[in-house]
């Protein structure tokens, strides 16, 4: 599969996500049946808006759609150009970090996290997520899936704006253990927090992998 498909919502509607320009739920299925092309492990992150329910159905409260696009364009500025941001569900989205072990995808997570708490069209909302991490062998992407569903299951448990991972499986820590720092180095961006601000607009740009061009933000 390609992982340079993302940002743009005219791309072919059957996998793209009308809202977030991200990819659906139907091109996840298929990329989970297919795998990843990798001899490397795969890290998988499910995000969930926090109490979605509030932005729907409120007069004078933030559209649900212009909140899943800002969450969308938070996560899609913060991961590299080679990882894939798909919308999962209603508030959720799930994001595939090929060749990232699990602690470098909790690092990511975290990032997201505090990206989505500071970015001012969402804080002035308080808009949290919350995380579950997981990963796995390239060639068994649903089970890594299927372990961060349940690991965001115990980080909404836990509360909003919280993060939970999930135990690779035996196959991944295997192929982690194989790895050499040296020769493959973790390169996901170190994005700042970003500045309390009225306008997306005056954000800092993300400093992100060279190769995809970012979208402009949300209402700009």
């Amino acid at each position: 599969m390609s992982f340079f498909r993302r940002f743009r919502k005219t791309d072919d509607a059957v996998i793209v996500d009308s809202v977030t320009g991200t990819f659906n739920r139907r091109q996840l299925d298929r990329d989970i049946s297919t795998g990843l092309v990798s001899d490397q492990p795969t890290s998988t992150l499910m995000i969930d808006v926090d109490d979605f329910a509030q932005y729907t159905g409120k007069k004078g409260a933030a559209d649900p759609d212009q909140v899943l696009e800002r969450v969308a364009w938070v996560i899609m500025a913060t991961v590299r150009t080679t990882d894939v941001v798909y919308r999962h569900a209603r508030s959720s989205f799930c994001v595939l970090l090929p060749s990232t072990n699990d602690t470098d995808a909790v690092t990511v997570a975290d990032r997201i996290r505090v990206n989505v708490e500071k970015m001012p069209l969402l804080s002035s909302l308080s808009v949290t997520i919350s995380i579950g991490v997981a990963s796995g062998p390239s060639d068994d992407v649903a089970g890594a899936v299927d372990r961060a569903i349940e690991a965001l299951g115990r980080a909404m448990q836990t509360g909003a704006g919280s993060l939970s991972s999930g135990a690779p499986s035996p196959e991944a820590s295997d192929e982690l253990a194989a790895l050499a720092p040296a020769n493959r180095p973790f390169t996901a961006p170190v994005a700042e927090p970003f500045a309390a601000a009225s306008s997306v607009a005056t954000m800092p740009p993300p400093a992100v992998s060279t190769g995809v061009s970012l979208p402009p933000p949300p209402g700009s």
